[in-house]
């Protein structure tokens, strides 16, 4: 398999995962917390919107697919607790849009081109697209835990 090939590959079954453990889940129980050191649910998936968003711009690559400015606010590293955020729905449908913008930039990036990444995580682009997934990852692993603090059904592992 190509670069591109398990990039594309790699980012599309960590988008249909994300999906899957959002299901079940109402506007409510994504807002609630039942850990105090855990960000809700749609702050999770907020805050992967705007990751998806900022590893085009890390990748220097222009997207005609836009957030809501308070989103960076909002779902920025460091934030995450009680806030008022807006529906479930168009935080979903904001990861949505911005991952097919991310798709279409992994479809025409010039993977081998040099970018370095904080603290030296990835050294060109084709990493950056590899630590965005890792990054959503790490993300599916929180959401999971608040489903099983909210009492819904493992859907894996």
């Amino acid at each position: 398999m190509e670069n591109r090939d398990l990039i594309q590959h790699s980012l599309g079954a960590s988008h249909q995962i994300v999906k899957q453990t959002l299901s079940e889940i109402s506007d409510e129980e994504a807002r609630r917390m039942p850990n105090a050191t855990l960000a809700p649910i749609i702050w999770q998936v907020g805050h992967l919107a705007t990751a998806n968003c900022n590893f085009m711009q890390r990748v220097g690559a222009t997207s005609a697919t836009t957030l809501p400015e308070h989103y960076l606010a909002l779902f920025k590293s460091g934030t995450g607790g009680a806030a008022d955020y807006p529906p479930l729905s168009e935080v979903v449908k904001a990861f949505e849009d911005t991952h097919e913008a991310l798709m279409r930039v992994a479809a025409e990036a010039d993977l081998d081109a040099s970018n370095e990444g904080p603290r030296g995580l990835w050294n060109n682009v084709a990493g950056a697209f590899a630590f965005s997934n890792v990054h959503r990852w790490y993300h599916i692993g929180k959401i999971t835990s608040l489903r099983a603090l909210l009492g819904k059904p493992r859907l894996f592992g």
